[in-house]
């Protein structure tokens, strides 16, 4: 899995995410899971790429999105558990589709966390 992240302080590494993609389409393989991450939603005073130019990135690309910030710790957990999951998706497909061929039985990740609500609401595509 990839995750391609960008600064909402920052306009020119927001613009970089479509360089980025590029070069996963190119070098990665197809069935790579993505995920864009507009980093430093704690900072929206210094905000310069709106929340709604990220989804609309996302929504072009068929890419989930979702604003973290990793300074505060927020959404950075679910970002990894949303991708790795989205993986194990994929992968259960797969050896589902070869059960044929004597392949073991799907994988399910779990998590074991506190629920901490936050001030800040960042939602999923």
């Amino acid at each position: 899995g990839i995750m391609l992240v960008y600064d909402i302080t920052n306009e020119k590494s927001f613009d970089n995410i479509k360089n980025w993609i590029r070069n996963i389409e190119e070098h990665a393989s197809s069935d790579v899971e993505r995920m864009i991450l507009g980093n430093k939603c704690d900072m929206n005073e210094k905000r310069q790429v709106s929340k709604e130019k990220g989804e609309k990135l996302a929504i072009d690309y068929g890419i989930k999105f979702l604003e973290t910030s990793a300074k505060s710790s927020i959404n950075v957990e679910e970002a990894f558990f949303t991708l790795a999951r989205d993986i194990m998706t994929k992968l259960n497909r797969k050896m589902n589709d070869n059960s044929s061929s004597g392949a073991g039985g799907p994988v399910k990740i779990t998590e074991n966390r506190s629920k901490k609500s936050s001030f800040f609401r960042c939602t999923l595509l």
